[in-house]
């Protein structure tokens, strides 16, 4: 293929793809350097935190913003809802989120763990997580999340199907709570879309590769595909499900937008701080860390 859109995967891993082309290539004399002749953002979505509006705003209450400072502090009550709401019903906090080794939400909820506990939003080192305190934060939560589901989609149809018994909150794309928002009211009650303090765009990226393999011909027909798929007409379709849209110059928010339509549910155009994505050996030692500390593949 000349041309390469990750699939399941987002530019978080482009560092770790050009990384281990280089390794893989590097005395082939046919190989490019860089492998990616051309990219683009095909559709973006950044993560945000869902919580049953009954239990976001007893939350908001007591901690004041949702961050991941503030899901481990939740996590960490003993007396969970008892504690947070005066409501122990309820039970102890429960937080879902995906798998980190396979769901890319999970590796950027470790991401954004990270960059939460250092106080920063960009420059991630290898210091930063291999910090023991650090350590110790992020297994004192994972050690208390109530699900590690393989697919963002999964999580978010679980939480549904299931309501508050199984999960408070869970951490899944924009999008992917966006296609769930209204399934849910004739369910459980309403939802509530909380964005982190910090926040990452999972961007959808189209490449086009330099490789031996390709013709300059086929880099040119995948060009021409990227070049369609960046038109006003198909980038709006994108929307239809949440997204938002790669090109810039097509408008996220009009009538019938869900920017529009599902505003009252916390849904917003504007982020907050958005951070840097971390060099491969950040990537790649927190996904170590994670794994050895659940004994996880």
């Amino acid at each position: 293929m000349s041309a390469l859109r990750l699939p399941g995967q987002r530019a978080l891993y482009k560092d770790i793809f050009v990384e281990d082309w280089k390794v893989k290539h590097g005395n082939d004399q046919n190989a490019s350097k860089t492998p990616i002749a051309r990219e683009e953002n095909l559709a973006l979505t950044p993560l945000v935190v869902v919580m049953w509006a009954e239990r976001y705003a007893p939350f908001a209450a007591k901690y004041g913003q949702i961050s991941f400072r503030t899901l481990g502090q939740a996590l960490a009550e003993p007396s969970g809802w008892q504690a947070i709401a005066q409501k122990p019903e309820w039970g102890l906090f429960k937080l879902g989120h995906t798998h980190p080794n396979q769901s890319n939400s999970g590796l950027m909820t470790l991401v954004l763990m990270a960059y939460d506990y250092r106080n920063k939003t960009r420059g991630l080192t290898l210091e930063d997580i291999l910090d023991p305190g650090f350590i110790t934060w992020t297994q004192g939560i994972e050690r208390s999340v109530s699900g590690l589901s393989n697919s963002t989609g999964n999580l978010m149809r679980e939480m549904v199907l299931k309501g508050p018994s199984a999960y408070d909150a869970v951490v899944v794309y924009e999008s992917v709570a966006i296609d769930y928002l209204k399934n849910a009211e004739g369910r459980w009650g309403e939802l509530r879309i909380a964005y982190p303090q910090r926040n990452l765009w999972s961007e959808n990226p189209y490449y086009i590769l330099d490789a031996p393999w390709s013709s300059k011909e086929q880099r040119e027909a995948a060009g021409k595909f990227l070049d369609f798929l960046l038109t006003e007409p198909i980038q709006r379709q994108s929307l239809t499900h949440g997204f938002r849209p790669g090109n810039p110059a097509v408008p996220v928010r009009f009538p019938g937008s869900p920017f529009v339509a599902y505003e009252r549910f916390g849904l917003k155009v504007e982020l907050g701080t958005v951070c840097e994505p971390p060099k491969a050996e950040v990537i790649n030692n927190l996904l170590a860390g994670w794994q050895r500390s659940h004994g996880a593949p």
